[in-house]
């Protein structure tokens, strides 16, 4: 394990400890995917603690657990909170970043944050429930935009559905540079220092070899440039090309 996994690991298994000896509920902190997988691998290796895994809606990126000793019933109490904030569009055009950065600027620490989705004029931001009375009493503005935030139920949330750009083409290999090249628009040697330079994650993962082989279901992140995702390996051409479908966030 490297630091930050040995980290990860020592604060879920102290946790994990703590619901077992107080025989009381746990909350972790939100975890990128990639984390979120090692917490799940050894929460199920435990024996008598019991969790669940909330983001706010099914296909969550960032997700807290919930701990709780096996013989209690499972916890009904939300750890969790849904809040839309909205602005006028009219006016103003903010982004992910401005939302993020200016709840991270009130003081709000990042693991206390979700997923944040947006759509025009509104944004529905996952926190840590206990955060969410002090942003909405105080979450005035996101960027340069006045915002106004409430708290919602689940049921209020409907999620936007994410505009994709579906790609044909034909690449040399399953190769990370390759697929990478043809999903961004890159040339190979182009491709090649994002990834070398840390920059590219492959299923939140950051990896910087190039020959990395990839496989459809794949998603890839890369910095700056926004995320693809490998939807289907088709034949090969005369030229012994592989026929690829991607799809990329727009």
């Amino acid at each position: 394990m490297i630091d930050d996994e040995k980290k990860t690991a020592a604060i879920i298994a102290d946790k994990a400890r703590i619901a077992g000896r107080e025989h009381r509920v746990i909350c972790t902190s939100f975890y990128d995917p990639a984390a979120a997988r090692i917490v799940e691998q050894i929460l199920s290796g435990l024996d008598g603690i019991g969790y669940d895994r909330c983001g706010g809606y099914p296909d969550a990126e960032r997700v807290l657990f919930v701990l709780y000793p096996r013989y209690m019933d499972r916890p009904s109490v939300s750890f969790l909170q849904a809040l839309k904030i909205q602005w006028n569009p009219q006016f103003y055009h903010i982004d992910h970043r401005d939302i993020l950065g200016s709840l991270i600027g009130s003081g709000i620490k990042r693991e206390k944050i979700g997923d944040i989705r947006m759509d025009e004029g509104f944004a529905y931001a996952f926190v840590s429930s206990e955060l969410a009375p002090y942003l909405v009493a105080n979450f005035h503005r996101a960027g340069k935009a006045p915002v106004s935030v409430r708290a919602i139920s689940g049921e209020e949330v409907v999620l936007p559905v994410p505009d994709m750009k579906t790609i044909r083409t034909t690449v040399a290999s399953p190769r990370l540079d390759s697929i990478l090249g043809a999903c961004f628009g890159l040339s190979r040697t182009k491709a090649i220092p994002y990834i070398k330079n840390g920059n590219v994650r492959v299923n939140w993962d950051i990896v910087q070899k190039p020959d990395y082989m990839l496989a459809p279901g794949d998603i890839l992140s890369v910095r700056g440039l926004g995320r693809g995702k490998i939807r289907e390996f088709g034949g090969t051409t005369k030229k012994d090309r592989l026929f690829v479908i991607l799809e990329k966030y727009i």
